[in-house]
């Protein structure tokens, strides 16, 4: 009996560390969907209900399995890369330079490398992945936890990245949290452009562009907090309001299981002998 007590506490810890904040953000963004959107709000999140069970799902998955494995992946590939010299010895430039300079150096290369890692995404082999993120039809702030393992294991890329510049492992910490809260916002159904502040950062409008289905701007808006990187690379759109469906035209399974396999039945279909090949 104790042994299953102590397994049960074990297994209960990564969801002690994912549920506060997740019920936290959860209050904050349905007041902030009230305040916006007044009554309304309780319809979208009626019509949202069924993809909103679906992206829960993943969570649950992701805190008990995924994010164990990808942590451990993570500071292996970091620990072998600073054992073959393969990481800067910069301490002394971020001691120079002093915490919250470097936090900000963390969050703005961070985010220069997640929009070339995004746009990545987009390509025509790693789609099939990346086309789970982009299956909620009524975008929430949860949507940024729809994500296939795959996904998730490509967006390590930013962090090792930050790692081989020898930056400290508090401001990885700060980058990852900035970009991980900055996400939910951006995917959180408000009509926001946060008016000349959205010259330099991502904003919900601009994000739902890019989560349009069929349209050009779904094909812009890679960054998640700086819409500068767009902007300088040819990739912002931002028309006005989204009003266009959301989400993909591929039939991606039923529930989680089935957005699970999904890119997996897509590759396997791609590499057999006579097959029709990938969509982008």
């Amino acid at each position: 009996m104790q042994q299953l007590l102590e397994a049960l506490e074990r297994l209960a810890k990564p969801f002690a560390a994912v549920i506060g904040p997740l019920v936290l953000c959860a209050l904050a963004f349905a007041a902030l969907a009230w305040l916006t959107k007044g009554r309304r709000a309780l319809t979208d999140a009626r019509l949202a209900a069924g993809e909103t069970k679906i992206n829960l799902t993943m969570v649950v998955v992701d805190a008990l399995a995924i994010s164990p494995l990808l942590t451990i992946g993570l500071a292996t590939v970091v620990g072998m890369a600073a054992a073959h010299g393969l990481q800067l010895d910069s301490a002394r430039v971020w001691a120079w330079l002093g915490r919250w300079p470097t936090v900000a150096v963390a969050i703005v290369l961070g985010d220069f490398f997640g929009y070339w890692r995004h746009r990545i995404q987009h390509s025509r082999w790693l789609w099939p992945a990346h086309a789970v993120h982009h299956s909620d039809t009524h975008l929430t702030w949860l949507s940024l936890e729809r994500m296939h393992p795959i996904d998730r294991a490509g967006s390590l890329v930013d962090m090792v990245l930050l790692s081989a510049l020898g930056l400290p492992v508090w401001a990885l910490a700060a980058n990852a949290l900035v970009r991980h809260y900055w996400g939910y916002f951006i995917h959180a159904d408000v009509p926001w452009t946060l008016g000349k502040a959205g010259r330099v950062v991502n904003s919900p409008v601009m994000h739902r562009w890019h989560h349009a289905r069929d349209v050009e701007g779904s094909g812009h808006n890679f960054a998640t907090v700086f819409s500068v990187w767009d902007r300088a690379f040819g990739t912002y759109y931002q028309p006005g309001p989204c009003t266009a469906p959301l989400g993909v035209r591929e039939d991606l399974g039923a529930g989680a299981l089935g957005q699970y396999a999904h890119p997996l039945k897509v590759w396997w279909r791609a590499i057999r002998p006579g097959q029709v090949e990938l969509s982008s």
